[in-house]
């Protein structure tokens, strides 16, 4: 179900990780998500979660983390990340994909489900969210972050300076996805709310992550760890403000089954 290509592109995937702008994405996400889990042991599906960056922080948390995504050379590194700060016994990975988590996992068999950067790559939304619901029990927090196409206008106008660009993204239909340098069919906070209705859950929380960062430069500013810390400081303060969390790069969505 996943997009084709991030095997190959882990050493991209981990550098983009690695940027200002890959770890604020983390950094923010994380912060939302702590204001709603338990601080007593949980069981957490990380649907595609990749590498394991953000199921090994919660594994150092004292939480179980199962960590479920089809790209095996991700599952690697996750678990090397698990064995470097000794919580391997406390991270678990799957090979497969998110429609699998039905026949993988028995119903009630985790307390939190993380579906972190997976939406956009997929074609049919709904049955991925229902396929990943089956094994969170009654009362479970689900986590939904995605791009929000809602962006991307904004971006090319006042990063590329071009607003006929601009005018023309508002009603494309796309998103564009920087690291594959590709558009997607754009997926909107307001179409993943109504799936989430549709399949039985309440939204706790609406957040945004990056709601300024993506409107700078990428230049040595960003890199600057003064300004870094300024900027994350800011993010961290805008995350659940309207109406800066409306254009943040991503949406990230916080519902109780």
């Amino acid at each position: 179900m996943t997009l084709p290509g991030f095997d190959s592109r882990l050493d991209a995937f981990q550098q983009w990780q690695a940027s200002p702008w890959g770890r604020l994405r983390y950094r923010v996400t994380e912060a939302n998500l702590l204001r709603h889990l338990d601080s007593s042991p949980q069981r957490v599906l990380d649907v595609a979660g990749g590498n394991g960056l953000e199921a090994v922080r919660l594994a150092e948390r004292g939480h179980e983390v199962t960590v479920l995504d089809p790209a095996g050379a991700m599952l690697s590194v996750a678990k090397e990340r698990a064995e470097a700060v000794d919580v391997s016994d406390r991270l678990h990975v799957v090979q497969a994909g998110a429609e699998d988590a039905p026949e993988l996992f028995g119903p009630d068999a985790f307390d939190v489900v993380l579906c972190h950067n997976l939406l956009q790559f997929v074609e049919d939304r709904r049955a991925v969210l229902g396929a990943i619901m089956a094994p969170l029990r009654q009362n479970g927090l689900l986590s939904v972050l995605a791009l929000s196409v809602d962006t991307d206008p904004l971006r090319t106008a006042i990063r590329k300076l071009d607003p006929r660009k601009a005018l023309a993204d508002l009603d494309s239909g796309l998103s564009y996805v920087d690291l594959f340098d590709i558009e997607l069919p754009a997926c909107t906070a307001a179409e993943t709310m109504g799936h989430l209705t549709e399949l039985g859950f309440g939204l706790v929380m609406r957040y945004g992550v990056r709601c300024v960062c993506d409107y700078i430069v990428d230049d040595e500013r960003k890199h600057d760890p003064s300004f870094f810390a300024d900027l994350e400081r800011l993010e961290l303060a805008l995350a659940d403000r309207m109406p800066y969390l409306l254009t943040a790069r991503f949406f990230h969505l916080v519902a109780q089954r």
